[in-house]
């Protein structure tokens, strides 16, 4: 499974007005669309679960990540989330599309990748 480090929460709004929210972060795992240590956006998050030590969400696109370390500068991060998760409605994920996950960020001192990405970001909403 991929566990996203260093993540912070994104609340979007689509151009049709829908919320949705997705998180930032360094991947770590075994996905080789997506190199170690690459800094990727998830697509909108659907559902999450929680055990003893850890919580995991599920994206749109049925991926699942292990939630690390939050970004420094979001406090309160994971108790954030949580609450603004619950107010959605847990919903089951689609198939996963590897082509349709977005790589925003990849340090290239470890290897040599390109990528580029055909979707328009939505606009971001602060909180």
């Amino acid at each position: 499974m991929n566990i996203l480090n260093n993540w912070k929460m994104l609340e979007l709004v689509t151009r049709e007005g829908d919320g949705m929210v997705c998180l930032e972060g360094r991947v770590y795992g075994s996905n080789p669309r997506f190199p170690s240590s690459s800094h990727i956006r998830t697509s909108p998050i659907t559902g999450y679960s929680l055990d003893a030590n850890s919580m995991v969400v599920r994206t749109r696109r049925g991926s699942e990540y292990l939630l690390g370390k939050p970004d420094p500068s979001q406090t309160f991060a994971q108790q954030r989330l949580l609450r603004r998760l619950s107010r959605l409605s847990q919903t089951p994920p689609l198939g996963f599309d590897a082509l349709e996950s977005q790589l925003t960020g990849f340090d290239g001192s470890q290897e040599n990748a390109t990528s580029q990405t055909d979707q328009e970001s939505p606009t971001v909403s602060t909180p």
